[in-house]
């Protein structure tokens, strides 16, 4: 939905506390859905349309979360934000279910066509572009097959044109760097819960104390995860800079799956967390990677 649409919508005066009527009721229910993804929102009770001080309370937290006046009142510029926001969220539930992010991209690579080169890079890009696509329109999810083809060149590009940086349909520093930074702000803000990670392949780079790269948020991810069903992993809080936090936590996976605990992520690592991420978020096991033997 456009922001014009949005517009279209608002009540005409603003909505604040003692208020009963349905665009309350609506503001409600939105509010509540933004709250999975964002659960510093309280979540109201939705049994009636009143604005009481619960909501205001919600309204308010949206308002600091994303940087609006704190007044806890419902004013055009709120009510637009919780319309997009409420847009970006079914989107993004909606890629999920389909099964654009949390597909098994590790799909038989000998069948690819002779001559392309399935890339780790090309496929972390093609995992952040599907996340920017529920948050952008212009932004087209796509395929992670780690293949740079012609539907991720076209991604790239509007990218670019969206982020108004020059437009090569490459994967240049510039575009990289802000891809990479877009998402993370993305990604930080939401819950582990509320993340699915595809299969991504290993980066072909250790990981380890002092590193600052995707893969290292990447690892956070499935850790923060992992530890929330595992007792014994201590959480990690994924900001993409590999400290001490992130090798205690990575050195008790190693330690807990059979591995040489030394808290540096090699392939053998990465593979392991991937897998028992899978099974724990899917209930599944990652198809085996050519050349690895992980299953």
């Amino acid at each position: 939905m456009s922001v014009t649409m949005i517009q279209k919508t608002y009540p005409e005066s603003p909505l604040n506390l003692g208020d009963d009527n349905q665009h309350v009721y609506i503001a409600k229910m939105a509010l509540n859905t933004i709250s999975v993804n964002y659960p510093a929102i309280p979540r109201i009770s939705s049994n009636d349309s009143l604005f009481d001080e619960n909501m205001e309370a919600a309204v308010k937290e949206f308002q600091n979360i994303f940087n609006l006046p704190v007044t806890g009142i419902i004013d055009m510029a709120t009510w637009v934000e919780i319309g997009t926001k409420y847009a970006s969220v079914i989107r993004l539930a909606e890629i999920s279910t389909r099964g654009v992010l949390v597909g098994d991209v590790t799909e038989d690579i000998t069948e690819v066509e002779e001559g392309i080169q399935v890339l780790p890079r090309v496929q972390m890009v093609q995992f952040f572009l599907n996340i920017l696509s529920a948050y952008y329109d212009s932004i087209p999810a796509v395929d992670i097959d780690g293949i740079l083809g012609l539907e991720t060149r076209r991604a790239i590009i509007e990218f670019q044109k969206t982020m108004k940086i020059p437009v090569t349909g490459l994967l240049d520093e510039e575009t990289w760097s802000t891809m990479y930074n877009s998402v993370l702000g993305i990604l930080k803000a939401l819950p582990p819960a509320a993340i699915e990670l595809p299969s991504l392949i290993y980066p072909d780079v250790l990981l380890r104390e002092g590193s600052e790269r995707p893969g290292v948020f990447i690892i956070q991810e499935i850790l923060s995860y992992i530890s929330t069903r595992v007792p014994e992993i201590p959480f990690v809080q994924p900001d993409g800079i590999f400290g001490p936090e992130t090798t205690a936590a990575v050195t008790a996976f190693q330690r807990a799956h059979g591995l040489e605990a030394n808290g540096i992520v090699d392939e053998e690592t990465w593979n392991s967390m991937i897998s028992v991420y899978r099974e724990l978020r899917f209930g599944e096991t990652t198809t085996a990677f050519p050349g690895t033997g992980v299953s």
